[in-house]
């Protein structure tokens, strides 16, 4: 049984960073697929074509265009079709992929998986072209599935799927997670053209030190409960963290293969555990692994002190992303993120000591939050002394708490998956309108880059910054995040 895994292009707006990034999901599901004997390619839209950026109606199509894509299933011929929808301002595009493989083959049996319809299953399976659906972690409920597609019987035993069956939409919950993660296979990379990802100048964010640079992950699961956050929706609660050696066995595979010299840990808490961070960092150096990494999905600062960084900078860090989240106590509590906002100052400071880049990640536009909450969140980002700040919109993803407050205050209307992006509002909340939204966004932003211009006259600030500045791969990084940083000034 041959099974095709597609990557849908996207769909982004003009002042969105367009990321090529590896799709480890992808690659795990490939992995499982092929350990258990089956067929498998792959087809990263997004990767096969980065300069087809097809502008309509302000927006781009980034990835290959849909006759391409139609001729690729058709050439492809596979028994079956997964498709990957991680964001929900991508699943219209999850959709086309879905309608097109019909239109080749209208027997051809459709599986989509992804935060996206593990969130809301029963409303995607209403699409006509969808016809199974993998609840959040997908490694080894794939592998039912495929076995058992035309057996209801079967089905109906299978945890974690959605499917249709007579008139019926059937959705058996999700209440099993893999304990032991370090029993998965390795992402099977060698389905996937790597040469195109080491390549390509979209990495995730704008953190790219040197190349060939690739993505992995150590661990899965998130136990905290933020208000805005729909992680939970694929990889549950419960905090299951991969052995350091096999991390490190990991890494040094992707060195050696394919020369990997820089990666990027997309784990939603890499750092949760003291010991084990710390013991990945004295495997790398044991091995005497030549590299660069750094965070671009966030680490969970509260976990972090002097020593944890130290052993971090000596194993190769260049430079960690704090979710900060907000500079308001009030509209932390409401996150129930409840980040200790004087120690975030007192390790950005350590980590500034030590060398090591520091970019914060901020939410403006939560339902209740005025202009003087607003003004809270830039002061702390200006005042904190990191190198970087995002400023992100409040954005009520599907099965998110968030989502649910907003709908019970009646601010959810003529809300479309679509317009679900963090860089542009999608609702108004209760002190502001999805246009001042945008301009606080902008201003904020510009604000914190005029505040950094002006430091550059401050010898003292001026020097932490330039005791970074130790190789050449610091001055290439941060000439390359100068100009990818005037790209988002000038599409602001």
């Amino acid at each position: 049984m041959k099974i095709l895994l597609i990557q849908p292009p996207m769909t982004l707006l003009k002042n969105e960073i367009k990321s090529v990034v590896f799709p480890l999901g992808l690659a795990y599901i490939a992995a499982s697929l092929e350990k258990n004997g089956y067929e498998v390619e792959v087809m990263d839209c997004v990767v096969l074509e980065q300069r087809n950026h097809i502008e309509r109606d302000g927006m781009i199509h980034f990835g290959l265009d849909w006759p391409e894509i139609s001729e690729r299933i058709e050439k492809s011929n596979p028994d079956a079709i997964g498709i990957s929808c991680l964001f929900s301002s991508q699943s219209s595009n999850a959709y086309k992929v879905a309608e097109l493989a019909k239109q080749w083959n209208h027997k051809v049996p459709t599986i989509m998986g992804g935060a996206h319809p593990s969130s809301i299953p029963k409303e995607v399976l209403t699409n006509k072209n969808i016809d199974y659906i993998v609840l959040g972690e997908g490694d080894e409920t794939i592998i039912h599935l495929v076995k058992n597609l035309h057996s209801f019987e079967h089905l109906k035993k299978i945890d974690g799927i959605g499917f249709k069956h007579d008139d019926s939409i059937i959705i058996n919950p999700k209440t099993k997670f893999i304990e032991n993660i370090d029993d998965l296979p390795f992402p099977a990379r060698h389905l996937f053209p790597m040469e195109l990802y080491f390549e390509s100048e979209y990495g995730h964010g704008t953190d790219l030190m040197r190349k060939p640079l690739s993505s992995m992950i150590t661990s899965r699961g998130c136990p905290y409960m933020c208000v805005f956050c729909s992680v939970h929706t694929v990889w549950g609660r419960n905090y299951r963290p991969r052995d350091p050696k096999k991390v490190v066995d990991e890494i040094e595979l992707l060195v050696k293969k394919f020369g990997v010299r820089e990666i990027h840990f997309e784990d939603d808490n890499l750092t949760l555990k003291k010991d084990r961070t710390i013991a990945i960092c004295k495997e790398i150096i044991k091995r005497k692994i030549d590299l660069k990494w750094t965070t671009p999905n966030g680490v969970a600062l509260w976990t972090l002190d002097k020593e944890v960084l130290v052993w971090m900078k000596r194993a190769g860090c260049y430079k960690l992303c704090f979710g900060i989240e907000s500079g308001d106590m009030e509209t932390q509590k409401f996150i129930r993120k409840h980040v200790p906002l004087d120690r975030c100052k007192e390790i950005v400071k350590e980590a500034n000591k030590l060398g090591i880049w520091t970019h914060g990640f901020f939410i403006i536009g939560f339902p209740f939050e005025n202009t003087r909450s607003i003004h809270n969140t830039i002061r702390y980002a200006i005042d904190s002394n990191l190198d970087f700040a995002s400023f992100f919109l409040a954005t009520p993803y599907p099965k998110t708490d968030l989502y649910t407050i907003m709908d019970e205050r009646g601010m959810i209307k003529n809300l479309t998956w679509d317009t679900l992006r963090v860089s542009a509002a999608s609702i108004n909340t209760e002190y502001f309108t999805r246009g001042e939204l945008r301009g606080l966004q902008r201003e904020m932003f510009k604000e914190f880059v005029a505040m950094k211009f002006l430091r550059i006259f401050n010898p003292v600030k001026l020097g932490i910054q330039i005791r970074k500045l130790n190789s050449k791969d610091d001055i290439r990084f941060i000439i390359r995040y100068i100009r990818r940083f005037f790209q988002i000034v000038n599409d602001n």
